[in-house]
Formats: structure tokens, C-alpha cells, sequence
């Protein structure tokens, strides 16, 4: 059945009640925590405001996410400002308008220099990079928070920074993680980390920001989803444990939860034909327009069929998406979809078996709802750009 969404194509949808089915799913089963949306998954103003509207704040990377979480709607006291590698004006931009997050300790001397220079004391959060690792695998050296292995360092430099007031710990280790013992574990090391960190150094923290970590199926034969209730009841004791010491807020990060499932890319053939016996599908915005499917296919291409670890967020697996193509013919083809870039690497999918396509016909491509148009190259070629639109359940299409 042909849909208006099929003459807005190329473009980005994201359904709207997909969204707020995410959003309460993870409210419903994790009652003990409070959530962000990271809206580096994707920024898109609709999608920001109704995830808003379910009550979520914000992990914001940069200073413009900041200022589009504002004017979302999303209170100051509910955007938390963490990356690495930020300035003093970067800082100044965003004064009062978020809780700002150190990465480093000259983070900690930017901000107690901007604080001692308006004669303020501000709370702001610590990102550490902890003596423990999510899962198996060895400790590596990171570009992420605070080293503890020289906490003396920290604590100096604690004192040395009157005018701040550290209220809150962030954690970040691994995205995309499907094991629910490992996430619990992980939540439960956290825990412990801050306990020693407030022991230590004197503080109190007012949150517990776990990261992410909770990933998304993309693969329904391989992946199994995590189990939230689980979670839940793995983490119990922690919950209680913190409701009669730290006293702390416990966040997740939601990552791409609530968003990848939601969005599909939908771009149009605009050619067909066949080389050597191979069957292309030519679209218009391919790896300009959605980029991870490329690199999947490059992957596959120079992997050669070797096992490849995830590079997130550019990649997660070899079978990170389904394609459709959106007509009723019942005969199949095997094709190859490529784009119509001038490269050869612009490969959305190589050798998959569709219905029979058209010119004219749309193609979706699924799992489009994070880390999509944001990772796009959206501007190789200067060819133009595809839209985004939220489905809302009213059934109308909001453009930004």
C-alpha cells in the first residue's frame, strides 16, 4: 500500500509512537532509575520534544546539543554536558544553561577559573575512567575522564578548586550491549566506585550517571534484547544499598534505545541495470544519505568473511539492517543497491534478495533511527539532501 512517507523519499521517518513504546518500556521495567536521552543518536527537534515529553532529560556532547535541548524544552538541571577536549568558551556558552561534566582536571581548572571569576560556587560532575572493564577483556588506556590511578592527583586538584562542588559521577564504558549481566555487574562496579570516591575525597554525589551500555537487537536471528526486568532485579540490592548511604539519583543513558528501531530510511531507484549478469539497484542518496549500511558493506568487502568487532557507533555487525522494497510484486530478484555517488564504495547492500524493483520504486532500509543522518556525508558531491520527518500518531509529518 502506498504511503505519503513513500513521496517524501529520500528522507529519514521516525514513528512517534515507537518512541514514546521505548521510552516507557525502559520506565516500566527499570523503575529505580531516571533516564537521558542522548541526543547524539539523533537531534532531530521533533524527536528530541517528544522524548522530552516522556519525561527524559539529556546527555548532551557539545555545546550546540545543549542549546537544542533548551529549546526542547529540557530543564537546565536536566542536561548534563559531558565530552572531551571542550574549552573555556565552550564552557561559557553554556554557563547555567546545563550541569556541566569534567572530563579532565583542566576541565576542573577552566571551571573553577570561570566560577572564581564571576565570584560563584557551581555544581558540576566528575567523568572518571574506572579500574574496572564492562565485561571481558583487558583495562586500555582512554580519551574518556579521570584516571584513577592517581587519585591523589584528583584530590588535589579538588581542593584546589573552592568554587566548584562536585555533586555527580559519570561512567561511560561500552555501548550496544546485549548481555544483561554484564550491564548489572557493570552498574554494580559504578556503585561501588563512587562509594569509594566519596570516602576518599570527601564528597557527596547528588547522581550516579551509569552511561549507556543498554543496546538494541539489530540482527533478529543472532541477537537476543536485554531483559529489563532482570536488569531491575539484578540491581536491586544496589538500589537499596544506595537508598540508605549515597542517597544518590541513578541515570541511564538510553543510547539508542529508544530511537533505532524507530526510523526508517526510505530513497528511491532511479535506475536499473545489469553488469555481467549482476542486477543494480541505483537510489538516489546512498551512502550520502545513510552511511553505516556503506561501511557494513565495506566491512563484509575487506573482512572477507573474518569475524570483525563492532566500531561503534559506525558499525555494529554484518546484518545491521533489512531492506524492502515497497511494492506488492510477489517475484524476488537478487540485486545489489548502490548509490549514485561517483565511487565505487557507495554499496548499500550487495547480492540481497528483494521483490522484483522498478524505477520509481522506494526502498526502506531499517534500524535508521540513531546514529543515521547524523553520521551521514551528507555533503559529498553536493548532491541534496534528504529530508527527516516524525510520523506522529495523529498521522501528520513534522519537518524541523
Amino acid at each position: 500500500m502506498h504511503t505519503p512517507a513513500e513521496d517524501k523519499a529520500p528522507c529519514y521517518l521516525y514513528e512517534e509512537a515507537s518512541i514514546r513504546s521505548a521510552c516507557q518500556e525502559l520506565k516500566k521495567n527499570l523503575p529505580g532509575f531516571s533516564f537521558l536521552y542522548s541526543i547524539k543518536t539523533n537531534p532531530f527537534e521533533p524527536v528530541v520534544r517528544t522524548v522530552c515529553e516522556e519525561g527524559f532529560g539529556a546527555d548532551a556532547a557539545s555545546v550546540r546539543e545543549v542549546l537544542e535541548s533548551r529549546a526542547c524544552g529540557i530543564p537546565a538541571e536536566r542536561i548534563f554536558f559531558s565530552a572531551p577536549g571542550r574549552t573555556a568558551k565552550d564552557f561559557r556558552s553554556v554557563w547555567g544553561q546545563c550541569l556541566i561534566v569534567a572530563d579532565s582536571l583542566h576541565e576542573l581548572d577552566l571551571l573553577q577559573e570561570i566560577a572564581a571569576g564571576r565570584q560563584v560556587t557551581v555544581e558540576v560532575g566528575i567523568r572518571v575512567h574506572p579500574l574496572f572493564v564492562m565485561g571481558e577483556g583487558s583495562r586500555s588506556p582512554s580519551k574518556f575522564g579521570i584516571d584513577l590511578e592517581d587519585l591523589p592527583a584528583l584530590k588535589q586538584k579538588l581542593l584546589a578548586c573552592p568554587n566548584l562542588k562536585v555533586v555527580g559521577m559519570h561512567v561511560h564504558l561500552k555501548s550496544q550491549v546485549l548481555d544483561t549481566d554484564v550491564i548489572a555487574q557493570y552498574y554494580k562496579d559504578v556503585f561501588q566506585t563512587a562509594q569509594m570516591l566519596e570516602e576518599e575525597c570527601g564528597l557527596h554525589f547528588r547522581f550516579l550517571n551509569f552511561g549507556s551500555g543498554i543496546g538494541v537487537t539489530y540482527d533478529a536471528l543472532r541477537d537476543h534484547p536485554v531483559d529489563l526486568e532482570r536488569l531491575q532485579a539484578l540491581t536491586k540490592e544496589m538500589q537499596e544499598l544506595n537508598a540508605k548511604t549515597l542517597k544518590a539519583e541513578l541515570i541511564i543513558e538510553s543510547g539508542r534505545f529508544v530511537i533505532c528501531k524507530a526510523g526508517r530510511y526510505l530513497t528511491r531507484i532511479v535506475d536499473k541495470k545489469v553488469s555481467q549478469g549482476k542486477t543494480y539497484l541505483i537510489v538516489t542518496n546512498g551512502m550520502n544519505g545513510f552511511l553505516r549500511p556503506a561501511l557494513a558493506s565495506l566491512v563484509a568487502k575487506v573482512s572477507k568473511g573474518q569475524p570483525v568487532g563492532a566500531m561503534e557507533p559506525l558499525y555494529t555487525g554484518s546484518s545491521e539492517f533489512e531492506l524492502h522494497v515497497l511494492n506488492d510484486n510477489p517475484r524476488q530478484e537478487t540485486v545489489t543497491v548502490v548509490g549514485n555517488l561517483c565511487t565505487a564504495m557507495d554499496v548499500i547492500a550487495s547480492d540481497v534478495t528483494l521483490n522484483a524493483a522498478e524505477i520509481g520504486d522506494v526502498i526502506e532500509i531499517t534500524n535508521a533511527g540513531s546514529y543515521a543522518y547524523s553520521l551521514s556525508v551528507l555533503t559529498f558531491s553536493s548532491q541534496p539532501l534528504p529530508g527527516q520527518y516524525l510520523h506522529t500518531t495523529d498521522d501528520q509529518y513534522l519537518a524541523e
